[in-house]
C-alpha cells in the first residue's frame, strides 16, 4: 500500500512539474511594446493607398492612424481617419470612420522577422465605417476576429500590412450609375501590399516581440 502511495505521489508531482514548464509557453503571446509609457503612436500609409475591394470595385485612400498603449499589451487599438478617396478607379469619394476604431490582437510570430494579429472593427451604437463614392453609399459596422494583419519591426516602427478579408458591409443606396448589384450585405476586404508604418510621437520606439 505504502509502495502504491509513493508511486502516485511521484506520478503527481511529474505532472505538476510538467504543467509547470507547459504554462509559460502557453502564455506567451505577442505583446506590443513601447520604450516608456503612456506612449502614444501614429501610422500613414507608405507608397501605395489603404484598398477597400468590393464586388462595385475599389475604394482607396490614404489612412492615417492614432493610438496609444499604457502597458505591454497583446493589444493595440487605433483611430483611422481616411484623405484623398477615389471610388472604383473614376469617382470622388469619402470614407468617414466616425468613433469607430480598429483593434489588432497579435496571435502568433509567423516568420523570424513577422507576426500575425486578428482584426476587429469596434464601432459605438449607431456609428460606422461611412463610405460614399458617386450615387453609392455603404457602412461598415462593428465586427471581430477578423483575418488577418501581418506585422514586422522596422527601425524603431512597426510597419502593419492589412490583407483582411469577410468584412461584412451593408449597401444602403445604389443610385443611378452605382456598379453595386443592389442593396443589402455584401462582403468586402481591406488590404495595403506596402503597408503602415507606426511610430511612436515625441521620440522613443514602438515593436512587436514574442511568439
Amino acid at each position: 500500500m505504502i509502495r502504491k502511495l509513493e508511486t502516485l505521489g511521484i506520478a503527481m508531482i511529474a505532472v505538476l512539474a510538467m504543467s509547470a514548464l507547459a504554462a509559460p509557453a502557453a502564455e506567451a503571446v505577442p505583446s506590443f511594446t513601447c520604450s516608456a509609457y503612456p506612449c502614444s503612436a501614429t501610422g500613414d500609409t507608405v507608397s501605395q493607398p489603404e484598398i477597400f475591394t468590393t464586388e462595385a470595385g475599389t475604394i482607396e485612400c490614404d489612412g492615417h492612424f492614432e493610438g496609444s498603449l499604457s502597458a505591454a499589451s497583446s493589444t493595440m487599438t487605433f483611430s483611422p481617419s481616411y484623405l484623398n478617396c477615389l471610388g472604383f478607379g473614376f469617382l470622388n469619394a469619402s470614407v468617414d470612420a466616425e468613433l469607430c476604431t480598429y483593434v489588432l490582437h497579435a496571435t502568433e510570430q509567423t516568420t523570424f522577422t513577422a507576426w500575425s494579429s486578428h482584426f476587429d472593427i469596434s464601432c459605438p451604437f449607431k456609428e460606422s465605417i461611412k463610405i460614399v463614392a458617386g450615387t453609392c453609399k455603404a457602412e461598415i459596422k462593428s465586427q471581430t476576429g477578423l483575418t488577418s494583419v501581418r506585422l514586422e519591426n522596422a527601425a524603431g516602427s512597426i510597419a502593419l500590412k492589412p490583407n483582411v478579408s469577410g468584412i461584412s458591409m451593408t449597401v444602403t443606396q445604389d443610385g443611378f450609375g452605382c456598379p453595386f448589384n443592389g442593396t443589402g450585405t455584401k462582403t468586402a476586404s481591406y488590404h495595403n501590399v506596402n503597408g503602415v508604418l507606426v511610430y511612436r510621437n515625441f521620440g522613443g520606439t514602438i515593436s512587436i516581440s514574442g511568439s
